[in-house]
């Protein structure tokens, strides 16, 4: 069970994201769901009921890409919006990774048929929109450091 508890037109969800670049980290890998939506976001998804936020992360890129990989905490980002009417409120924690095999630059997720994952240039972020916001700051910095941000659009 999901991490993902609904009332009236309020919604709170826990939620995992990974920053998987390349080897030579001059791309990083996004999704976008082909359903008429016009942005992309970092892989992940969401926490089951009682695992804990590294498990989650692993199982959801190793569901989706098939990449077993080495997690880096990296941030954990509150996200606070209004969707459709509805009030979200959104804890993600944000992990870093590496990857380091061949790169296919658009592919389609084996979970979902509907998910595209492409392997976007860092320096054309710019062209892209991405949610939230905060990612392209986060995808930007890599540092060694811990980020907390609170997002309220």
């Amino acid at each position: 069970m999901d991490i993902d508890f609904k009332f009236e037109n309020n919604r709170l969800n826990a939620r995992v994201s990974v920053i998987i670049y390349n080897k030579n980290k001059s791309k990083v890998l996004l999704f976008r769901v082909d359903d008429g939506r016009e942005y992309y976001m970092l892989p992940g998804g969401r926490i089951h009921w009682f695992e804990d936020s590294r498990m989650a992360i692993k199982r959801e890129i190793e569901e989706e890409v098939g990449f077993d990989l080495d997690y880096e905490l990296y941030s954990i980002q509150e996200n606070f919006l209004d969707k459709n009417g509805e009030n979200i409120m959104q804890y993600c924690f944000c992990y870093k990774a590496i990857y380091d095999g061949e790169i296919e630059e658009e592919f389609k997720s084996k979970e979902k048929k509907n998910e595209i994952f492409c392997w976007i240039d860092i320096d054309k972020l710019g062209d892209y929109k991405i949610l939230p916001i905060s990612s392209y700051e986060l995808i930007r910095k890599d540092d060694v450091g811990f980020n907390h941000i609170i997002e309220r659009s």
